[in-house]
């Protein structure tokens, strides 16, 4: 009976733990995905050509990377929770602000700050389901289950973004500039709620006894505790994270906007299709993160990203909208779907204690070149005629690196599984 009521307080426990997970990442989603519809439109909004987008999208990229091995080390230092109600402070302030400016310096500036924010959020979201995980099973199917909750809740906020900045929607609404005070403030506001969370979520943790960081030690399979390791591990994954970077840089920021100045859809009409990329992507993610375990999470990455390129090229070279909208649709999905088993396949290869400051290294060696690809995108599409045409002779080239960037991580892999057979060995022989 007592071995009954341990088993059912700790399903509850887990339970408890996995439903506070998805909330922050549902609230912390919801906010973003205001941003995909939001940016792109404002920009044109204010009379700035389409490159000011890459430009302002590329220095909030360099900001966050600047920042992220800081806010890995205040992570790993001060907690997981201060560093997500930093960063969330500093991003929902300057998107307050953005809206009310009209300066193009200014415009660059605010946004730029708001990467500064994502910085401190970006590693420590991740690394704090890590830690309160286990390797394997349970961590794979938990970044699938808050992946997809954040990503399903993130329909709503691309969906609300394109029917408010619609003019056929709310007339009451006047002037056009308080349609974007309106959506630029919710998305503050969600910046906010999940520095918040976040904090809460750490301390609720923290407050529970049965949950304990699983540390190198207690694992089946341990690594040897060494900084030299953890070091060569995140730079073979920073490798591959380059390539994906400055990949998805020239491609994934302007697509909304390549759809847009190809077929100059409604903005609500935009709004849908984000929603419904949304939709289709939480339920890979999902499906990914509950089956990954078992075919094997590099077979599942590598199968998704060789699926990229070809669904891209099927994006703009489609001559009608709705035929466009499925192929980015389904690009969208098989290239983020890969996400849990790629978030657990990292977090398991590093130790615990370095798990903050690595999982920053990995995310500049992906930071740096992804603002890089769009910087590069934003000054030279107006060589090939627009980005309609620059999208078409380079989206699907760009993406073929996807694939490629797999390899390294195979390398790391490897390499850990023979140091674990190694260490294995070698802690029989001393018992």
């Amino acid at each position: 009976m007592l071995d009954s009521e341990t088993d059912e307080d700790f399903v509850d426990t887990r339970t408890s733990k996995v439903a506070r997970f998805a909330l922050l990442s549902a609230i912390s989603r919801l906010g973003r995905s205001f941003r995909g519809i939001a940016l792109p439109l404002f920009v044109v909004f204010s009379g700035f050509e389409e490159a000011f987008y890459g430009i302002i999208v590329a220095a909030a990229g360099y900001a966050s990377a600047l920042f992220l091995f800081p806010a890995g080390h205040l992570s790993d230092k001060k907690g997981r929770g201060v560093s997500i109600l930093l960063g969330g402070i500093i991003s929902g302030t300057t998107l307050f602000l953005l809206p009310f400016f009209s300066s193009r310096n200014i415009i660059l500036i605010l946004y730029g700050i708001t990467g500064i924010g994502s910085g401190f959020m970006r590693t420590s979201v991740s690394t704090l389901l890590a830690d309160y995980t286990e390797r394997g099973e349970e961590r794979t199917q938990s970044y699938g289950y808050t992946t997809a909750i954040g990503i399903l809740t993130g329909m709503v906020g691309a969906f609300l973004a394109g029917l408010i900045l619609d003019t056929q929607f709310f007339t009451w609404i006047d002037a056009e500039i308080v349609r974007y005070i309106v959506v630029f403030t919710i998305m503050g506001t969600f910046r906010f709620a999940t520095g918040i969370t976040g904090f809460m979520t750490e301390r609720w943790l923290q407050n529970h006894e049965e949950i304990e960081i699983c540390e190198p030690t207690e694992l089946e399979d341990p690594l040897p505790d060494s900084a030299e390791n953890d070091a060569k591990t995140a730079t073979l994954f920073g490798i591959g994270r380059i390539m994906m970077g400055f990949s998805s840089g020239l491609v994934v920021p302007y697509l909304i906007l390549w759809i847009d100045t190809a077929f100059t859809p409604a903005p609500s009409l935009l709004g849908i299709i984000k929603s419904l990329s949304s939709l289709t992507l939480a339920t890979g993610t999902l499906a990914v993160g509950l089956s990954s375990e078992k075919v094997g999470k590099l077979k599942m990455i590598t199968l998704l990203y060789i699926l990229a390129p070809i669904l891209m090229f099927g994006m703009v070279n489609s001559p009608i909208l709705i035929l466009s909208a499925v192929f980015y649709i389904s690009r969208m999905a098989v290239a983020n779907m890969a996400r849990p088993a790629r978030s657990s396949l990292l977090m398991e290869q590093l130790s615990a204690q370095r798990r903050g400051k690595s999982v920053a290294v990995t995310s500049i060696m992906w930071t740096f070149p992804r603002q890089t690809g769009t910087l590069i995108a934003a000054l030279i599409m107006g060589l090939f005629g627009g980005i309609v045409t620059f999208g078409r002779l380079f989206f699907p080239i760009a993406l073929v690196l996807y694939p490629i960037s797999v390899i390294p991580a195979y390398i790391a892999v490897r390499r850990n599984e023979r140091l674990r057979r190694t260490h294995q060995i070698e802690s029989e022989d001393v018992t």
